[in-house]
């Protein structure tokens, strides 16, 4: 489509969340289009038009942070809130992708855990193709000069199914009185250390 396009005119680091988006909203688009049957030529006559206008207006669509409010935004503005972002928060770029590393190291570890975690639950505990977590962002337009509420998508990480397991299996052997937040660090260690 037109998306890819567009898409394509990006710096080559944030193709990727931009494409993880435009392809939600064309399957929302699409799943609502399937419902309708009628409504289905038309709806894809609308959406090819709007993608051809951000394409020649190198725009996109983007969700605003607060309320179901979605915007559409500069594509050239975007990537510069979301390089600004990364610049003053001190992020700078990796010469390699760890992300191969940490899983096969995640499967020699999990390889050695077959005390806490049953052999049978150890290949839908690892991700089959991992991928770095990506950064996304959400446009503020209740702060001055809008800027980003930046959020990471790490469902295709390589520890995201292990940390959840983990987590699943703290949270039945710890009773926490508050069990979304701790208080500090050290009722933390205390907590786990009862709990022993």
């Amino acid at each position: 489509m037109e998306t890819e396009r567009a898409i394509r005119l990006l710096d080559p680091k944030l193709q990727d969340p931009y494409r993880i988006l435009a392809a939600k909203r064309i399957q929302q688009i699409s799943n609502s289009s399937n419902q309708n049957g009628g409504n289905q030529k038309r709806q894809a006559h609308i959406l090819k038009g709007i993608n051809n206008k951000l394409t020649t207006e190198k725009a996109m669509i983007v969700r605003a942070e607060k309320g179901r409010t979605v915007i559409i935004i500069n594509t050239e503005e975007y990537t510069r809130k979301v390089q600004n972002f990364l610049r003053e928060n001190n992020f700078h770029t990796l010469q390699k992708d760890p992300t191969k590393r940490d899983h096969k190291t995640l499967q020699k570890i999990l390889q050695q855990s077959n005390l806490i975690i049953d052999k049978k639950k150890m290949k839908f505990l690892t991700q089959k193709n991992p991928q770095p977590p990506k950064l996304n962002a959400q446009i503020k337009l209740h702060k001055p000069g809008n800027p980003i509420r930046q959020f990471i998508n790490n469902t295709k990480a390589p520890s995201y199914k292990i940390a959840k397991h983990l987590t699943d299996v703290l949270n039945r052997h710890l009773h926490l009185s508050n069990q979304y937040n701790v208080k500090n660090s050290i009722t933390l260690a205390e907590n786990l250390r009862k709990s022993v």
